[in-house]
């Protein structure tokens, strides 16, 4: 299954959606969800001071990390 993720502009109650030319379907489905504006924050900074962390347990948050996305960065 291929999935595309994309946050479009409602213009007069209308979106458009272009999909890449090697996106392979005859028949999808739509969900729409609508974006809050006030939270564009994604992923681990939308955490920041919402897990009440000690500094230490922060270090050892972003060294998790860190280490988390040298592993995806390996050639296997």
């Amino acid at each position: 299954m291929q999935a595309i993720r994309k946050i479009v502009d409602v213009k007069n109650q209308v979106l458009n959606i272009n999909l890449p030319k090697n996106f392979k379907a005859n028949k999808v489905e739509v969900i729409v969800l609508s974006l809050d504006e006030k939270s564009k924050t994604k992923g681990v900074a939308s955490l920041r001071g919402k897990l009440k962390l000690s500094q230490e347990q922060y270090n050892d948050f972003q060294e998790d990390v860190k280490n988390s996305r040298q592993g995806w960065e390996k050639n296997i």
